[in-house]
């Protein structure tokens, strides 16, 4: 049997047999306290995987509240070891969730199986939290907005991005409706078909969607919302993504305007664009290449003002080719 163990225990004769039984058993004792100071001294120094404490040791602390300390700050395991086996002591210490109870004086067949089941349920506890902790740093690090809901619309979690994304801490969200929290909708209006309480697992994304938080200005985000139907006996829920589609979009114009500027440039026929004004803010290369002008000659300047230049190149090459019957609809004009 492999494994670090604390013996907290103010009686030294227990604690000295206790320690022999111990290494008989393969396990390393990483130290033996009198009290709950001396415990959490010697923690501070080697970190056990699981301590065995008597529930009646002197000191501030009596063992149930050490064992509470341990749990709760150092992650750290308890099984009991003690002479009292009252209903009321029996009801605090199961309040702590301890591992194993051995009622003094023990039995070594006793101890050592009780040990055994503490030791590899100590070891599964311990990768769970180490899983649950990289899993917590992953989430908080992703720059979407995650949204953990219950199957009734219930937000239980929200990484960091969703903090900031709703101006509500975790603290302060938890427990709340997500659409109290905030509002989805599309343009028109229409709320989000999470598959809350739907009881099947479910996939779905969107684009373009209007966030809207109380307080805040309304923004324009993508989502994705996945949906894990409930086990037998236990219940599902949501995880929701948001994203702010604002990056998304910005590229989507550049990509849109940069294949409609390829079109322009390389179209076969002569193509000028106009403004509202009449003045010519694009021309193509075949329209160049026809009338034999450069670009700096045109660019930026009304078709009157065009009419009038003495450059006899003008007249004839540009305005004659412009207004040619053949050219009909072969120039654009921009609102």
């Amino acid at each position: 049997m492999n494994g670090k163990l604390l013996i907290v225990e103010d009686e030294p004769i227990v604690a000295m047999d206790l320690q022999q039984e111990l290494m008989e058993l393969g396990c390393e004792v990483t130290g033996m306290a009198e009290s709950a100071d001396a415990a959490l001294h010697s923690i501070e120094e080697r970190r056990p995987d699981l301590v065995l404490l008597d529930i009646g040791i002197d000191g501030s602390m009596d063992g149930i509240q050490t064992a509470r300390l341990l749990r709760h700050v150092y992650g750290i395991p308890s099984v009991f070891l003690t002479s009292y086996s009252d209903e009321r002591t029996l009801d605090r210490a199961a309040g702590e969730l301890p591992y194993g109870y051995l009622t003094k004086p023990h039995r070594s067949r006793e101890l050592q199986a009780t040990l055994k089941v503490a030791l590899h349920k100590a070891a599964i506890d311990a990768e769970t939290r180490r899983t649950g902790q990289l899993m917590s740093m992953m989430i908080q690090g992703v720059r979407e907005a995650i949204f953990l809901i219950s199957d009734d619309g219930i937000i239980q979690y929200m990484n960091q991005a969703a903090e900031e994304i709703t101006g509500l801490s975790l603290l302060r969200a938890r427990g709340q409706l997500f659409s109290e929290v905030f509002q989805l909708s599309d343009v028109c209006e229409r709320p989000v078909p999470l598959p809350v309480g739907s009881g099947e697992s479910v996939t779905l994304e969107e684009f373009g969607w209007i966030l809207r938080v109380p307080d805040r200005e309304r923004m324009i985000v993508d989502f994705s919302v996945r949906s894990v139907a409930a086990d037998e006996g236990g219940s599902g829920g949501n995880v929701l993504a948001l994203r702010d589609a604002t990056e998304r979009m910005r590229q989507q114009v550049i990509e849109a305007t940069t294949a409609e500027t390829q079109t322009f440039d390389n179209s076969p026929i002569s193509m000028v664009q106009l403004d509202g004004d009449g003045c010519v803010i694009r021309i193509n290369q075949r329209f160049l290449g026809e009338s034999g002008l450069t670009m700096d000659k045109v660019i930026g300047r009304r078709l009157m003002d065009l009419l009038a230049d003495p450059d006899p190149r003008i007249t004839r090459q540009f305005i004659s080719r412009l207004l040619q019957p053949s050219r009909a609809g072969q120039y654009a004009h921009a609102g």
